[in-house]
């Protein structure tokens, strides 16, 4: 597509008018770009634009704004296979995102429009240049976009809000730190005036969004658990509106442990986090400049499994880094057997162009492909959701129905469940005794009302992830319901009481140091006396 010349601007200009007309919005990436995506649309509709993502639209569309990732080469690829698309159909372009971010020269991105990633609030302007035939660039680091933006959820039940931009970490693989740039913090009271907001809208799930949801707030004075104990100031106590912790890299959360798990145990957070260890072995941990250990994130990994009872885990595995031998591969091998992960996101190396790693000694593509089989075909091995199969699980409901379709909810700890449709459950919490079991999912039905009210309280109530009754198992004492996380007195779980017990506070650490004194002394008057 060559760049309009001034009388076709001219013609744009005078036929078209503003806020009219039909905008396609397309998204590759991470929940942060459909944060972005959201934002862009509800400023285009508050604008007067009718927005769409459906593929049937893009031929009738006026303008597309294509929202790109740079993380991984078949995501960019895919856009820009998107790009070249549009310019055959002679749709008019706006692309956004960390592609054009972080690699602004690309002759392929020349004669379109760009707003960059901390531009999306000028992405009506942009739209408005483009449709009028000029080329706009919108590219400099301003500050943060404002979360009290318009915004139109992709999915009318889940809200989604960027915690961050940017990072700490200076990973030699990834370029999401040039797109993104280093960390910046939203103010806290802008994201609880956003909680607040989504409640209000009666939204069924939070989703907090960043490149490393840890490193919240180092740069501004404050803390991820500091935000989020803010954050369930705002939720309601019945659980309608459920918080999901997004994506953290290990090293900014080991000195919140205890906080976080205090926290995941609250009954209204999803019990499930996302860990990336991309590696089993130090050697190449280093080489990729992660910043953490094995062992630290095993460290990370254990405490939470044994102070959040049921909790699952996600993590990432880049296969073929260069520089990795069989050795390294065999240590990651170990690692993700260890510990069995719920998911394992599995991804051959790609060398992103700019990069340390790009410039590293690379691996041939048939070992990359070989290690990715391998370990593809361990984690397929592993059995996930057994242990649900006949228990009864509070369900909540979403808009999402699947291929078969049925309706899609998901436990406290975000296992993906499938119920017989019913629209009377969307965006609601059901009490439904799981069927069956799959490899990605389980399949489980309502409970009949008198089953339910024959659970009393537990129906009502969500107090720990644990499984409300087993099929064919006889009534627990209150001791062992007690001791498998219920409510002690005060409505304190267990392993919140347990979590206080493990901390060492300041009086405790006086106490110690005043028996510690006690003993010199001691030892020092039998000594004189000898």
């Amino acid at each position: 597509m060559q760049p309009a010349t001034f009388m076709q601007a001219e013609v744009a200009a005078q036929e078209h008018v503003p806020g009219v007309g039909r905008v396609f919005v397309r998204t590759w990436g991470c929940s942060h770009n459909v944060s972005d995506s959201e934002y862009m649309a509800g400023a285009l509709e508050a604008y007067g634009y009718s927005v769409s993502d459906k593929d049937a639209d893009l031929r009738t569309a006026d303008c597309a704004v294509l929202n790109s990732c740079t993380v991984k080469g078949p995501s960019q690829q895919a856009f820009m296979n998107m790009v070249k698309k549009c310019q055959d159909l002679h749709v008019p372009l706006v692309v956004a995102g960390c592609v054009p971010q972080g690699q602004r020269d690309m002759p392929e991105l020349q004669h379109v429009s760009i707003i960059g990633t901390q531009q999306i609030d000028r992405v009506t302007e942009a739209v408005e240049q483009t449709l009028a035939g000029n080329t706009v660039r919108l590219l400099s680091k301003a500050s943060l976009p404002r979360l009290d933006m318009p915004k139109v959820r992709r999915n009318p039940l889940v809200e989604i809000i960027p915690l961050s931009t940017g990072c700490l970490g200076s990973c030699t693989y990834c370029k999401t730190r040039h797109a993104r740039g280093v960390l910046g913090s939203y103010d806290p009271d802008a994201i609880l005036a956003r909680v607040e907001s989504a409640v209000k809208d009666g939204v069924q799930e939070i989703w907090l969004s960043s490149e490393d949801t840890g490193a919240y707030g180092r740069d501004i004075g404050t803390t991820l658990v500091q935000l989020l104990r803010g954050i369930l100031e705002k939720l309601p106590q019945d659980c309608s509106t459920m918080l999901r912790v997004g994506m953290t890299n290990p090293p900014f959360i080991l000195a919140q442990l205890y906080e976080l798990a205090a926290i995941l145990n609250d009954p209204r957070v999803f019990k499930f986090l996302h860990v990336p260890v991309q590696a089993g072995s130090n050697a190449v941990l280093r080489a990729m400049r992660r910043e953490y250990t094995r062992e630290e994130f095993e460290r990370v990994a254990s405490f939470l499994k044994r102070k959040v009872p049921g909790i699952y885990f996600s993590t990432d595995i880049i296969c073929g880094f260069p520089g990795e031998t069989e050795a390294d591969f065999e240590e990651t091998l170990t690692l993700i057997a260890k510990h069995q992960f719920v998911a394992v996101h599995i991804s051959q190396f790609y060398a992103r162009p700019g990069t340390p790693a790009a410039r590293m000694k690379q691996i041939s593509t048939a070992v990359k492909k070989d290690r990715s089989r391998r370990l593809t075909a361990l984690t397929r091995g592993f059995v996930r959701h057994e242990h649900l199969r006949g228990s009864v699980q509070h369900v909540w409901v979403g808009h999402e129905t699947a291929p078969s379709g049925e309706m899609v909810g998901h436990t406290a700890c975000y296992v993906k469940v499938l119920l017989p449709f019913d629209a009377s459950l969307v965006g609601h919490r059901c009490v439904a005794r799981v069927l069956d079991v799959a490899k990605w999912h389980v399949t489980a039905t309502p409970l009949p009302q008198a089953e339910v009210a024959a659970l009393g309280s537990a129906a009502v109530h969500v107090a720990a992830n644990q499984p409300l009754k087993m099929k064919h198992r006889s009534t627990a004492p209150a001791e062992r319901k007690r001791a498998a996380g219920g409510e002690l007195q005060g409505g304190v779980t267990q392993e919140a009481a347990q979590i206080e017990a493990d901390t060492i506070s300041p009086a405790r650490v006086a106490n110690l140091a005043l028996i510690f004194v006690a003993l010199l002394l001691l030892l020092q008057f039998f000594g004189k006396g000898q």
